[in-house]
């Protein structure tokens, strides 16, 4: 844990209480959804395991924005390096729920200073719909010039790895246009959407958004495991390289055991995205109730 002489009440530290805010997944924020990423929405909607329009899983990505003070007034460089979530009810479209949040952590990985932010997903009633933690990270040593990232070459498990075996899982592939970020993010001028915003925060072109990669993993969950992945799905994913406008990602998985729980059973599935040439940009391990 980063210790911290001297609290500023605009900044992270271990323990913030961020407060409350309202969550409602608007029409508006479907649609960009389904814009930005360039998917049918006819499955939540008309083939919805529920039998009415639930909302993408990872619509959850929304819920963890919008609280004041979750990272550093130099927020140069910054990067979401890894998140976990579990689900345990799917959000309804149009109903409104409540989100808290706080920060549990600030501690160093490597060269950055990274934030733990937890959020939670409340139903009016106080439910618990989802819980997560989005692990932001900072380079608060330097505030302007590029940053320096690593040859994706030179990371370890970076590009192709051993796949297990198992049932594999594998969506349709996706470039990522800049035009899709802008709608993804609903207009929104920053490092996600615009040149000069990222430039300004050290990166020569934009950065495609972890919300958006991280979604398309949410997708392919969604369609294999339907109520078991809202009502009882686990995820914990690192970021291991950047992904550009133009690029063409693939959401990969493999189903690789199942295990006994509370009278069911729970499939474990060993998830990734890649680009075109196999350079990893996600990898991490999720598990739905079956």
């Amino acid at each position: 844990m980063v210790q911290q002489t001297q609290r500023d009440p605009q900044e992270a530290y271990p323990g913030k209480d961020l407060g409350s805010r309202d969550f409602v997944a608007t029409d508006e924020t479907l649609s960009n959804y389904y814009e930005g990423l360039q998917i049918d929405p006819d499955w939540y909607t008309d083939q919805s395991p529920y039998g009415s329009t639930v909302a993408p899983s990872m619509t959850l990505t929304a819920v963890d924005g919008g609280f004041p003070g979750a990272g550093f007034k130099n927020n140069f460089g910054t990067l979401w390096i890894r998140q976990e979530w579990d689900s345990f009810k799917p959000i309804v479209p149009g109903e409104r729920y409540k989100a808290t949040s706080k920060v549990v952590d600030v501690y160093q990985h490597r060269n950055r200073t990274v934030v733990n932010q937890q959020v939670t997903l409340l139903t009016l009633d106080g439910e618990t719909m989802a819980q997560g933690h989005h692990h932001q990270s900072f380079l608060l040593d330097q505030s302007s010039g590029k940053v320096q990232l690593r040859d994706p070459k030179a990371k370890e498990g970076a590009r192709r790895f051993a796949i297990p075996d198992g049932e594999a899982l594998e969506s349709s592939g996706h470039v990522i246009t800049l035009e899709m970020c802008g709608s993804f993010f609903h207009g929104n001028a920053n490092y996600h959407t615009n040149k000069e915003a990222a430039r300004e925060l050290g990166f020569e072109e934009v950065v495609v958004g972890g919300r958006m990669t991280l979604s398309y993993l949410g997708d392919l969950m969604d369609k294999r495991f339907g109520m078991g992945w809202y009502e009882g799905g686990r995820l914990d994913i690192k970021f291991t390289n950047i992904v550009w406008p133009g690029d063409r990602v693939i959401a990969k998985g493999v189903v690789t055991d199942s295990v006994s729980e509370n009278g069911g059973t729970r499939a474990k599935v060993a998830i990734w995205m890649e680009k075109e040439d196999g350079t990893v940009v996600i990898v991490g391990t999720a598990s739905a109730l079956q």
